[in-house]
């Protein structure tokens, strides 16, 4: 059925080729009669014996430009039809993708529901920098996609330390900084329209090369990384965690400002600052 379908679409454009093919076999015949024979009379004024010469060129040029606009728009049509397939299976992917990233958060919730709450908040506030920063929609929906499960390497960590309510041990906080690479190995054969894998494995880089697990700096570091390291940590210091109370909205500010730049990216620090000094941005 599909080879009879392809069969019927490529028609108009065999069509095209056939009566191209033709009007250039007319015109070669038709040159030498009246030029390499040197015949006073055109090809048509031999059989028909009207002089049509003029006309029959005038006519052919006319049917070479209408197969040609004929092609021109068939061509084009299909082209449209295939920008429309291929939407349709990216929509369908980011649909499926959508579901799998549900599933990942059912996951995290039944396990660690401080920690899924968490990702959440960060994924808002992540997308609402991106967009303060004038980010295309499609990098903006991967961001908050990002966000929402920046922190699942966590459920290679034992519940204890990630519930622990006074100061980590040098040990136990080695075991915690593994969870970026958890999360690559979890997310890298993942199908997605976007590099979740990367951008939650550079989440905790920081811009001077401080950060880990890799220690990469400046443009090393995806711009949603940078965006979502400044989204995760203003969102964790502005609220409760199991070892200590919240610190602070503005603590967290104080703490971007302070290393703008050094830490975390400048534009991304301004935008994040804009939406809290100017527009009234609040975390939910």
């Amino acid at each position: 059925m599909q080879e009879k379908i392809n069969k019927q679409k490529s028609f108009p454009e065999s069509l095209f080729w056939v009566s191209l093919l033709l009007g250039l076999v007319f015109l070669i015949v038709d040159t030498v009669l009246t030029v390499i024979i040197s015949t006073d009379h055109s090809f048509l004024h031999m059989l028909i014996g009207v002089d049509t010469r003029a006309f029959c060129e005038r006519l052919i040029v006319l049917c070479f430009f209408v197969m040609f606009a004929s092609h021109v728009q068939y061509t084009a049509k299909k082209q449209r039809e295939e920008e429309v397939r291929l939407q349709q299976a990216l929509d369908s992917l980011r649909k499926a993708f959508g579901t799998t990233i549900q599933v990942m958060v059912s996951v995290i919730e039944m396990r660690d529901p401080y920690t899924a709450g968490h990702q959440k908040k960060s994924a808002d506030f992540a997308r609402a920098i991106a967009t303060e920063m004038g980010l295309d929609q499609d990098k903006i929906e991967g961001i908050r996609m990002a966000g929402i499960i920046h922190d699942i390497g966590k459920l290679s960590i034992p519940a204890a330390i990630l519930s622990k309510p006074n100061k980590l041990t040098e040990i136990e906080f080695s075991l915690i900084k593994e969870h970026a690479q958890s999360g690559y190995e979890m997310l890298k054969d993942v199908e997605s329209p976007w590099p979740l894998a990367e951008i939650v494995y550079q989440h905790h880089e920081r811009m001077n090369g401080s950060g880990y697990p890799r220690n990469l700096k400046g443009d090393e570091i995806l711009m949603e990384s940078r965006i979502l390291a400044v989204a995760d940590v203003v969102e964790s210091m502005a609220s409760h965690r199991p070892y200590r109370p919240t610190l602070g909205i503005e603590a967290a500010l104080e703490e971007i400002t302070k290393n703008k730049d050094i830490l975390y990216d400048a534009a991304v620090v301004d935008a994040c600052l804009r939406l809290f000094r100017e527009k009234g941005f609040q975390l939910t």
